[in-house]
């Protein structure tokens, strides 16, 4: 007897969509075939026809518990990705007040142990001041790194540790990452350039949202975007360029991987399903690192996503309070507002929608929300794809449903998506975690800490 049979669904396996049946056992998928040929099972799910899709696997999450559990806690931010389809996140680091990097990675995987009902990976951090961490933060189980090109502005002490400050720094962070084996998270924007930009807008009195666009000018992405595939070809390197949004970049990267270098990148839902001119109309919520661009950037986006220029999808999730993002509050303006949005839960919805209109296909859909993520970080095979052996990471999703997002409705602690109102098509029912419901119509069977740790299988 197994613990559980699936029938009766349109199944995503590595050849497409098959209509079959799973037969799972102790967390694991033990065999795929008609339902009259699956072992007796003590609980049984009628998919009825819906899709039965690999569990999502979110590469970039700033859910950010302990220091900033009144945004977004494990446990919410856990149940808001179970809802959207998500079963792996890969949560990135954060600075704790006094500790050092090696005792933020230990706080942090000790808060998301005893809270996520979801699988969980967590990446450490990689700053010019602590570059000697690093192996010691992989041999704790770190699935990657993340770095900055950016400085971190003084006040913003969980970003401290992630300033590369200068490319013989990056160089040197590159060259430690490699000896590992590890990837190499980098977001890629030019520090000078940005700024240079910032003091000028203030000082012409310029604050308001298109303030924030204007300062972050595509050229500041496509510089650090080429100097980071540089530096890290260089170092051999595992290099990830995280939420991608220009034009000129998505070319630059092409051309990398064309000469073999090894290079993926990610871009997020907010830069595929919006403009520069819809997120002005939405306002600080809307405030993003790099920020939502021209249609024509969004138009290069989705031409990446569709040739495989871009890898994955990523949430970016970033949730903020009411009163941070509150513009009127705050003496700088648009300056002095979070950048970031809740987006975890919204992600597939929204991509599925994007089937449902053809504006991608199922495989790629497949692709870049699990079987790329799971492949680059070292999941692959017990994640990213539904085969024999493989942990019963999977959602059904029915997707003929039509229904409207809402702020009301989302399950991230603060209540708010950008997406407020959009009618989109797709809904999902539910999704299993190892063979486990952690969501089932709005209901989470799983009680905290029921997620598992995951780390590298080629480390």
């Amino acid at each position: 007897m197994v613990d559980l049979n699936i029938i009766n669904g349109r199944v995503f396996l590595e050849n497409g969509l098959v209509e079959t049946s799973l037969s799972i056992d102790k967390g694991k998928i033990v065999k795929i075939g008609k339902t009259n040929t699956l072992p007796v099972a003590e609980e049984k799910i009628d998919a009825n026809n819906c899709l039965v899709l690999p569990g999502g696997i979110d590469v970039h999450t700033h859910i950010l518990d302990l220091e900033f559990n009144y945004r977004e806690d494990f446990y919410t931010g856990t149940q808001a990705a179970a809802s959207g389809g998500i079963t792996t996140i890969l949560e990135m680091p954060m600075g704790i007040k006094g500790k050092t990097t090696v005792e933020s990675f230990d706080m942090q995987l000790e808060a998301m142990r005893e809270k996520s009902i979801i699988d969980f990976g967590l990446i450490g951090s990689a700053g010019f001041n602590c570059i000697d961490s690093i192996k010691e933060l992989a041999s704790k189980g770190a699935i990657a790194f993340k770095t900055f090109m950016l400085d971190a502005p003084e006040e913003m002490y969980e970003l401290q540790d992630l300033s590369s400050k200068d490319d013989a720094s990056l160089l040197k962070i590159f060259s430690k990452i490699a000896e590992l084996g590890l990837v190499s998270s980098i977001h890629a924007e030019n520090d000078s350039i940005i700024s240079n930009k910032i003091t000028e807008l203030i000082r012409l009195g310029k604050k308001d949202f298109q303030a924030h666009t204007d300062s972050r000018p595509s050229i500041a992405e496509d510089e650090a975007c080429l100097r980071a595939m540089v530096l890290a070809n260089s170092a051999n390197t595992k290099l990830n360029l995280v939420h991608m949004s220009s034009k000129n970049s998505f070319e630059y990267i092409k051309l990398a991987k064309k000469k073999g270098w090894n290079v993926t990148c990610e871009t997020t839902p907010h830069h595929l399903f919006l403009t520069s001119d819809q997120a002005t109309k939405i306002g600080s919520w809307a405030k993003s690192d790099p920020p939502i661009r021209s249609k024509e950037h969004q138009e290069a986006a989705w031409k990446a996503l569709n040739n495989g220029t871009i890898d994955f999808v990523a949430s970016d999730h970033s949730p903020y309070n009411f009163a941070e993002k509150d513009i009127s509050k705050k003496e700088a303006g648009i300056f002095g507002v979070g950048s970031g949005n809740p987006g975890i839960e919204t992600m597939l919805p929204l991509l599925l929608d994007a089937v449902n209109r053809n504006l991608l296909s199922l495989q790629t859909f497949v692709e870049v929300t699990s079987l790329n993520p799971a492949k680059r970080f070292g999941l692959y095979p017990n994640k990213g794809l539904i085969a024999v052996n493989s942990d019963a990471d999977l959602f059904i999703v029915d997707m003929k449903e039509d229904y409207i997002l809402k702020n009301e409705n989302t399950f991230t602690k603060q209540k708010v998506t950008i997406f407020d109102g959009w009618s989109i098509k797709g809904k999902i029912t539910k999704t299993l975690v190892r063979g486990n419901t952690v969501y089932d119509q709005g209901l989470f069977p799983e009680t905290p800490g029921s997620g598992d740790f995951v780390t590298p299988n080629y480390y």
